[in-house]
């Protein structure tokens, strides 16, 4: 039986925008049983370009708080058997809820079903949509989506339709965070339920320069990064004090010949990577020295090599790492301690290759030779 879908879309001034999201929803071959716009107080007229689709959307407005809080106020009013939550600037696919709530119409046991996005950029001359490939994706199989979450947000919600008792059993979303909040419940969704990702696309995600946040935490593209950092930390020091190391790798990888006889040690290297891909570098580099003491006449393999040279590759980058001179003492403590921890340092090293060339190719002189003299450090 085809579950009803029903879909919330978070508003903060974003008049100018909106209603193209909302067009995208009219036309879905499978239509939504309902559609709701919470506004989080916009000043710009939002409500009044939601109005115009008053026949087909619910809208209420609440006082400004943040897109957390404004989510568990709509979560409060939902029908459905299925939540889909979108974001006020992007596209989505004419087929994205046939798609999405039909593999949750057949598989009884799914959590959620997602797919794959595409950015765009709208050129200001032509109103032409340029596309371009999402600067994180991974084709992560069922087992591997909540591992491969930990390292990074593949996964957005516009792309994913979640059964309702999923999020009743997960709980709503840290009105604390006013960024990276998305990001959170993904981790909470996925780590208790089993999930299926398609390789097609189903949204397109806008990219702009328009400001991001509550009313009373705004913030420009360029502060993002920084954002980020401050909230992942929040996310994830309370979770990877909860996670079992079973958590943090498919079952499948726990099983590799290369992995059993050596699983503390790749699990305090599996703890390193997330932490140092989220800028969390005290506790990356604890994880590492405890990691450089464990098996030690065993060397490295193929397996927890390409786990430290991953540990670096992340939009967030990992300048702390070479430039903060408490940390860059670390890494090369490392060297001292064993022939594992010379593997480490040098393997961190080797992680910079290509930020090398791609500062060189953009002219940072500077920046390049402070990471090629990082790395030639890593390997003495």
């Amino acid at each position: 039986m085809a579950g009803r879908v029903s879909v919330i879309l978070p508003t903060y001034n974003r008049a100018g925008l909106i209603a193209e999201t909302l067009d995208s929803l009219m036309v879905q071959t499978r239509p939504a049983c309902q559609i709701i716009v919470i506004d989080d107080g916009s000043t710009d007229g939002t409500g009044e370009i939601v109005q115009r689709y008053s026949e087909k959307v619910t809208y209420l407005r609440k006082v400004n708080g943040g897109k957390a809080s404004a989510l568990n106020v709509a979560m409060n009013e939902i029908v459905g058997d299925y939540l889909w939550i979108c974001d006020d600037d992007d596209l989505l696919e004419p087929d994205a809820c046939e798609r999405l709530a039909g593999k949750l119409d057949s598989d009884p046991g799914l959590g959620f079903a997602a797919g794959r996005h595409d950015d765009f950029v709208v050129d200001h001359e032509t109103g032409e949509h340029l596309h371009k490939s999402p600067g994180y994706w991974l084709p992560s199989r069922p087992a591997e989506i909540f591992p491969d979450l930990l390292d990074g947000c593949h996964i957005f919600q516009p792309g994913m339709i979640v059964r309702n008792s999923v999020y009743e059993a997960v709980g709503g979303f840290n009105p604390a965070l006013t960024r990276a909040q998305d990001y959170d419940m993904m981790l909470r969704i996925a780590r208790v339920a089993r999930g299926h990702l398609f390789s097609e696309r189903v949204y397109l995600h806008r990219e702009h320069s328009g400001a991001r946040g509550s009313a009373a935490e705004r913030f420009s593209t360029e502060q993002i990064n920084a954002k980020w950092i401050k909230f992942h930390r929040m996310i994830f020091e309370p979770l990877m004090d909860e996670l079992e190391d079973d958590e943090l790798l498919a079952p499948e990888d726990w099983l590799r010949p290369e992995v059993a006889p050596v699983s503390d040690r790749v699990a305090k290297l599996r703890r390193a990577r997330i932490y140092a891909r989220h800028m969390m570098w005290p506790e990356a580099l604890e994880a590492l020295s405890e990691a450089s003491e464990l098996h030690v006449h065993t060397p490295l393999s193929h397996f927890e090599r390409d786990m430290i040279l991953g540990a670096t590759i992340y939009n967030f980058g990992c300048a702390p790492m070479y430039e903060d001179p408490a940390y860059r003492a670390e890494v090369m403590g490392l060297k001292g301690r064993s022939a594992i921890g010379r593997s480490l340092a040098g393997l961190l090293g080797r992680s910079l290759h290509w930020r090398i060339r791609d500062a060189a190719r953009s002219g940072k002189l500077g920046l390049a030779a402070k990471l090629t003299g990082f790395v030639a450090q890593s390997r003495i």
